[in-house]
């Protein structure tokens, strides 16, 4: 999976990779072809480089260095199809010649202050530079210089003074085509030269564009308060667990939002809790963060000791589910059926599934609910399953989000502040009964009085 296909299927790592400050459309490219490391070697690589990038940036006159290296990066071009060019038998034109000498101009002065850096290493491009810039005036322009070719020089001078001089047009015309021609010698000569520099450009081109993304994720992490994660094998350990998008979007509004402490065993975590009790949020919490742990971000955690994953599989319901002309259910149990199939491959992946079958009758919906747990639980798969159904007896570890604190209220609740009386926290739940608070919140949500009454009108001759 690459960055890119991560985009669409994980919630918030869109937010992640926007807020990126990727200077080049270069380093922007690089980022969306980023692989799914599957390694430890590959995530502590990928994560010890960030880490050195940061700790450069630590110093003022290590910040004032990255501003440097950022005001080049923003000048950088994606001309990887210019070096491909220059790797084949073709002859460059004038803006490929351009192009490569204005990319080596600023990938040597970023080689020039990144000297001792061991996360990048770009290459050596004097001898490209050498052949770009034969005057070395180090100036963004290319031009057939006359140093090219002795003749060329030569020619150029006798026809400005053909011109000057009101000479012959004939004269005139054929001086101008030998110069054209000499001219174009020169551009094939230039091009067979730079077709042996080709590597060199083309991993140029990768230590920038990779200079360019670690930088941003340095800025991201420290502008954030993002963590480095730590590898563990048995279980994933999330202390202070939160999401930046919808931090940044309660902090809008003069809010913060709660983190939360979670712990992923290698079985079926159920997880309960009322409406509004930030269980689905929590399942996008830990996708994103596992998804940014082995793209090797930064995670947005206080403390993260996570296992490297396969993949993650998700069943959290959306808009998509009607775009894709499925009902609600059939589109659930068709991510179910792909998740027992990877599970069943022996695929280690994270499973999230929120609110299981909640689209059909509580009868069916229950009996899914304790099929599906029982085969995680029984594959060894590292899961969470929310759930408002109670009669869940599969064997799995139970957890419960802790809810409306009565302590906390203060004052007339209402839509605006309800959630500011919610405990989001977890806690062990070693009961069956979920909570029982849907009219209770329906009622703070200023929902007509005659409807509440008759609900628990109803709700009380049930329980009787």
């Amino acid at each position: 999976m690459t960055v890119r296909e991560a985009i669409q299927q994980v919630k918030g790592f869109r937010y992640m990779t926007e807020q990126l400050n990727i200077c080049s459309s270069l380093g922007r490219r690089c980022l969306y072809e980023m692989c799914w490391l599957n390694t430890e070697e590959e995530v502590c690589a990928e994560l010890k480089c960030v880490a050195e990038v940061m700790e450069v940036m630590s110093t003022t006159t290590g910040k004032s260095l990255v501003e440097k290296l950022s005001c080049l990066l923003m000048q950088v071009r994606d001309i990887r199809g210019t070096v491909k060019h220059a790797g084949e038998y073709t002859v460059l034109d004038d803006l490929e010649l351009f192009e490569l000498k204005n990319f080596v101009l600023l990938a040597e002065e970023m080689n020039m202050l990144t000297v001792g850096w061991k996360c990048v290493k770009i290459p050596d491009v004097g001898r490209v530079l050498e052949l770009l810039d034969p005057e070395g005036v180090k100036i963004p322009h290319f031009y057939i210089y006359d140093c090219y070719s002795a003749e060329l020089a030569a020619l150029r001078v006798e026809l400005k003074l053909k011109k000057q001089q009101g000479g012959n047009e004939q004269e005139v015309e054929q001086l101008f085509l030998r110069c054209v021609a000499l001219e174009d010698e020169v551009r094939e000569n230039l091009s067979e030269q730079l077709r042996e520099e080709a590597d060199v450009l083309r991993e140029a081109l990768v230590q920038v564009g990779r200079l360019d993304i670690l930088v941003a994720k340095a800025t991201q992490a420290i502008d954030l308060h993002l963590s480095r994660p730590q590898f563990r094998q048995d279980k994933t350990i999330l202390k202070g667990l939160f999401n930046p998008q919808l931090d940044a979007a309660l902090q809008e509004k003069g809010k913060r939002f709660q983190p939360v402490d979670v712990t992923l065993l290698p079985c079926t975590t159920l997880i309960t809790g009322a409406n509004m009790a930030g269980k689905t949020v929590l399942l996008k919490s830990v996708a994103l963060a596992q998804c940014l742990f082995q793209f090797g971000f930064y995670v947005p955690a206080v403390k993260a000791e996570m296992v490297l994953m396969d993949g993650i599989q998700m069943s959290i319901g959306d808009e998509q589910d009607e775009l894709s002309g499925l009902s609600s259910f059939a589109a659930e149990m068709l991510r179910i059926n792909e998740i027992v199939k990877r599970v069943k491959a022996g695929e280690r992946v994270l499973v999230l599934i929120d609110e299981l079958a909640r689209t059909t009758n509580p009868l069916e919906g229950r009996a899914i609910v304790n099929g599906v747990v029982s085969f995680l639980t029984e594959y060894h798969a590292m899961s969470l399953v929310t759930t408002h159904y109670s009669g869940i007896v599969a064997p799995c570890r139970k957890l419960r989000v802790r809810g409306f604190v009565e302590e906390k209220i203060q004052g007339q609740v209402t839509w605006k502040n309800i959630n500011d009386f919610i405990d989001y926290s977890l806690e062990e739940d070693q009961g069956g009964e979920v909570p029982h608070e849907a009219l209770r919140i329906a009622a703070f949500l200023g929902v007509d009085k005659i409807l509440i009454e008759r609900a628990e009108k109803s709700l009380c001759e049930t329980v009787n």
